[in-house]
């Protein structure tokens, strides 16, 4: 009961509302898996090496979670299993896909986390294994990471595992070892107490005892190794453990070479069988992995390119800093206590018959947590997700500190020896459970946004670490696809937007965005720049997210403020929509340092043609005044201490063409801006709502009936974007049998437009001439107008069903000749 209870109390809080967001790589793990099991299905072993961390344990559960999905939704898939795979893209993930594999995830660190408690009971005892299980169950950093499709949490979990099986089997042969001596010594004639000795700590008993937990130590290490190049760390780990061994237990050289030496093999052997790309290149793959490894971790490159603006650099206290600040207060306390009182702990007769410290599993836990975080300082390339190995160890030594505490304060009056039955620990385990899950639960589903209340919280953690991975991403896409689904955005993390938004997801720096999404880390790096966040800050958001008292992210009004080349003059400029607005005034601002523009200055924005505008002539001279189409003086407002914006307005001229000019401050250029027509020339007639599926609007008409053919002019308006490319037609019909009598069809502007390329809101008018027909009867005809897709076949529908507009009723008349 205490292990299915422990199951569920890890596995709840990792499962709670799995679609809620997704992190910056889900995508691509996704997609990783998708081609891990596909080269399977094929026969291609060397196909399965599609990452060298490797996250072969993260491949294996995603395939098992994609193995699921499959199973229950193949028919509405419609696709053989191997094409399925194959088709699921690299930077986009849908939400039931990834749910099936964080299931996965979630479920396999849950059983780690019983797993965990099973080894360390005979280690610590029944109450501080419990104690260290739930905290690791509870901890914020690792149900974070323990609930999304990763290869940090099975890494954790692995080498927890591998350090607790190998710390069993050193006391089994330990043991084992130390009693042949006796035996040899003379003192060996109360074998049947040795051998209750055992059965009382629960020893496997024969002499294949230690053996067996080594050999299974190496395979969770192997397993390890398979999950992120750095769990190659247990290796020296294990190795130092052996040099303690043989410094303190001569007598025994054999058995623990012997113990490392299998523990080495079975890790090995456990690496090759799990890849299927190993079993192919058995030497090859390992040895790839950890030159990767060096490769990563030594990537100056990348490290060159970290940006700290609201932050400082860490430096070599990174993982110390941001270890504090996702440290639970709990576990926080109870290392304070333990580590504080000294690190040998006791909890069972071996240890006090021992009387080392290097016996105690306090004293290798901490070992490890202290030489792993040196080991992961000593890389370039750094996060907060690679310090989570050394959270369960700490979870367990914060565990023997808060028993300890039990001992000191709430068992005082007791004497040393503990009784049989201490029925008040009960209240005091249940009370530090209850806390743990009062102190994560706040957090859900955002475990992410954690920070230590003991080391200042979201208070102090925004000005001291970066921080944001995607969540909160998620409200920004519901956000937008609430109030603009078709809408044109930049946002960093772009697969963490893509499962809620079904508009176009760019760089922030992009071209004709609506809207432009700043987050959390790039804040804190001044990306795009500080002064770019500064002028933005200025016009304030559309959208805001908070979570848990941070501020994640803002969503302001487009277009992208676009940055010039530093030197004098203008830092950026940005018209304040996205296309200008032909007959229609345009406000453009530029932004200025406040040391470069004078505060009595009038700079005066201009608009000119470019040389490729093909609807003008030639242009002339970007000095002349007559290539000037349209002005507008600017009027200057302070932004901070160091900012100035000027704002200038520029009145379109209607008889502008559709295409692309540039944009000048007082002679200098700025860039190029492509107008476009969003509201329908005055001169036609107005149709109403003549809305073709809402896709596309007849928002105005002209009728030209002539001897020789019949001209109808028509203003369409794109009601959604992107569209498909779709096909006018314009035909004559008998009034009353509505018979075809005459008909075009073709693609707008004669195929120089198509309807895949209108903007949403953008008006295109075109002209359709309809020959007449020489025998051509007088009388009344109707004229229709309509869309069709020519690859389906299929009419748009008005919203009263028909599939074509008709234009009022027309009188033609042709005259024959003699």
């Amino acid at each position: 009961m205490v292990y299915l209870g422990l199951f569920f109390l890890a596995l709840l809080p990792r499962v709670y509302d799995l679609p809620r967001f997704v992190t910056a790589d889900e995508a691509k793990w996704v997609y990783r898996s998708a081609q891990f099991w596909a080269a399977l299905l094929r026969g291609d072993p060397a196909g399965t090496s599609v990452n060298l961390t490797p996250a072969v344990t993260t491949t294996w559960l995603g395939s098992l979670g994609l193995a699921f999905y499959y199973q229950f939704n193949h028919a509405v898939i419609g696709l053989p299993l191997l094409d399925w795979l194959t088709s699921l893209p690299e930077f986009r993930t849908d939400l039931p896909v990834l749910v099936a594999t964080r299931w996965s995830m979630a479920i396999a660190t849950s059983l780690g986390v019983v797993i965990i408690y099973g080894l360390a009971r005979p280690l610590f005892g029944a109450t501080v294994a419990f104690m260290g299980a739930v905290f690791v169950a509870f901890d914020p950093h690792t149900v974070s990471l323990s609930r999304i499709l990763g290869h940090d949490a099975p890494t954790a979990m692995l080498m927890m595992i591998s350090i607790l099986l190998l710390l069993r089997g050193s006391r089994v042969a330990g043991g084992q070892s130390s009693r042949v001596a006796r035996l040899q010594g003379g003192r060996g004639a109360g074998g049947q107490s040795d051998r209750d000795e055992r059965l009382q700590d629960g020893e496997v008993v024969g002499g294949w005892g230690g053996t067996f937990y080594v050999v299974l130590s190496g395979v969770a290490a192997g397993l390890a190794f398979l999950s992120k190049a750095p769990a190659l760390f247990l290796i020296p780990l294990a190795g130092l453990f052996l040099v303690s061994r043989l410094w303190f237990d001569r007598s025994a050289i054999g058995v623990w070479i012997g113990q490392f030496l299998l523990w080495g093999l079975a890790a090995y052997l456990t690496f090759v069988i799990v890849w299927p790309a190993a079993w192919v290149d058995p030497l090859g793959r390992p040895w790839a992995v950890v030159e990767n490894g060096f490769i990563s971790a030594t990537d100056q490159d990348e490290a060159d390119d970290e940006n700290y603006w609201l932050v400082p650099d860490l430096g070599p206290f990174y993982y110390i800093i941001h270890g504090v600040f996702k440290l639970s207060p709990l576990v926080m306390v109870g290392l304070v206590v333990m580590l504080g009182g000294g690190l040998i702990h006791r909890p069972d007769r071996t240890d006090r018959q021992a009387g080392m410290v290097f016996d105690s599993p306090i004293f290798w836990l901490t070992t490890f947590a202290l030489l792993f975080t040196l080991f992961m300082t000593l890389g370039d390339k750094r996060s907060p997700r690679y310090i989570l190995p050394i959270f369960p160890p700490l979870a367990f030594i914060a565990a023997a500190g808060w028993d300890r505490l039990y001992l000191i304060f709430i068992r005082r009056d007791q004497t040393k020896r503990r009784p049989a039955a201490d029925l008040r620990r009960l209240p005091f385990v249940i009370t530090l459970m209850v806390s743990a899950g009062v102190i994560l639960l706040p957090y859900a589903p955002y475990y992410f946004s954690y920070f230590n209340p003991l080391a200042g919280g979201p208070f102090l953690a925004p000005h001291v670490v970066k921080y944001g991975w995607g969540e909160g991403l998620d409200q920004v896409g519901r956000f937008l696809q609430r109030v603009v689904p078709g809408s044109r955005v930049g946002t960093p993390y772009a697969s963490t937007v893509a499962p809620y938004f079904a508009g176009r997801l760019l760089d922030i720096s992009g071209d004709h965005l609506d809207y432009i999404v700043l987050y959390s880390k790039q804040l804190q790096s001044g990306e795009p720049s500080p002064k770019a966040i500064e002028y933005y800050n200025t016009g304030g958001s559309v959208f805001s997210v908070t979570l848990n008292g941070l501020p994640y992210a803002n969503v302001f009004a487009g277009p992208a403020l676009q940055m010039l080349p530093s030197g004098t003059g203008p830092i950026g400029y940005r018209p304040l929509s996205p296309y200008g607005s032909i007959g229609q005034p345009l406000d453009v601002d530029v932004l200025w340092s406040a040391e470069e523009i004078s505060p009595s200055a009038s700079p005066i924005v201009t608009l000119r043609p470019t040389a490729d505008n093909g609807a003008l002539a030639a242009p002339s001279p970007a000095g002349s005044s007559t290539s000037i189409l349209a002005q507008g003086p600017g009027s200057l407002t302070p932004i901070g201490e160091a900012l100035v914006v000027s704002r200038h307005r520029l009145n379109l001229p209607e008889e502008l063409e559709r295409g692309r000019y540039r944009l000048f401050v007082d002679g200098q250029p700025l860039g190029d801006l492509d107008l476009r027509w969003f509201e329908a020339p005055p001169n036609l007639s107005r149709a109403g709502e003549i809305n073709f599926e809402g896709q596309i609007a007849l928002v105005g008409y002209q009728i030209n009936p002539s001897t020789d053919f019949v001209g109808i002019t028509v203003a369409w308006q794109a009601k959604q974007s992107p569209l498909a490319d779709y096909t006018i037609f314009a035909q004559i019909l008998e009034a009353e049998t509505n018979e075809r009598v005459a008909g075009v069809d073709t693609q707008p502007l004669n195929g120089t437009l198509p309807t895949s390329t209108w903007l949403n809101g953008e008006v295109v008018v075109d002209e359709y001439l309809i020959a007449v027909p020489f025998d051509f009867q007088p009388g009344y005809y109707k004229v229709i107008i309509g869309l069709y897709q020519p690859d389906k076949g299929r009419r748009l529908l008005l919203a009263d069903g028909q599939d074509y507009w008709t234009v009022p009723w027309t009188f033609i008349r042709k005259d024959r000749p003699d």
